[in-house]
């Protein structure tokens, strides 16, 4: 599937606001998992969408491309308290539920429990990936704690209940935490010697990496 957003929905870069949304429905429809559809393209349908429906945000991506129109950046180290700058709600996950009423109902269940669920990436050392640690987060004014495990991997996610938008209903949809390792481009000489020698002790038992 073609990584243009514009292409993703079979639509040129002039459409309106009313032809994004006829095409994203008729892909959501085709797409989603609960119907046999395919998972990745689905998750791309509803990348593409909440890019070119925010006015913002597809102007942004019109000028800079994709990383221009979904840029953010977690913070938080050490326990330390973090933000996220320019943060972005772009790319949701969410769940969907096919009810018994009629394509009305449909709809309305999915933008509301679409756009409740939100993303967000937040950067942590090696050091706290391999060791572990507890983020203090905050975002749109709460407080929120992230225990990140020892071992924790590249790309790992979080969910956490309750922390997402609020849904028509009232309730709070979920918020996912994406772990991003960042690799340090500058470090201490002191730095530079931990490294060293962790890299000696494994040079000496090749097989650490398999565990």
């Amino acid at each position: 599937m073609p990584e243009d957003y514009y292409e993703i929905l079979g639509l040129s870069k002039t459409a309106s606001q009313d032809e994004i949304k006829r095409a994203y429905r008729k892909l959501a429809l085709k797409y989603h998992p609960d119907k046999g559809g395919d998972q990745d393209k689905f998750k791309k349908v509803n990348e593409a969408y909440q890019i070119l429906s925010d006015p913002q945000k597809r102007s942004r991506y019109d000028q800079f491309g994709k990383s221009g129109a979904q840029g953010f950046s977690g913070q938080g180290y050490g326990g330390q308290t973090g933000g996220f700058e320019g943060f972005d709600f772009g790319g949701s996950g969410f769940e969907f539920n096919f009810g018994r009423g009629g394509l009305g109902d449909i709809f309305g269940d999915f933008f509301s429990q679409a756009f409740s669920t939100i993303q967000a990436q937040v950067e942590i050392t090696p050091a706290q990936a391999i060791l572990g640690d507890e983020l203090a987060i905050e975002i749109a004014g709460e407080k929120i704690k992230l225990e990140i495990p020892s071992g924790t991997q590249d790309g790992t996610q979080f969910r956490l209940r309750g922390k997402g938008r609020k849904t028509r209903s009232g309730q709070k949809g979920d918020l996912i935490l994406i772990i991003k390792i960042k690799i340090p481009s500058r470090i201490t000489k002191e730095q530079r010697d931990l490294y060293e020698k962790l890299r000696d002790l494994e040079g000496k038992k090749r097989s650490w990496w398999q565990r």
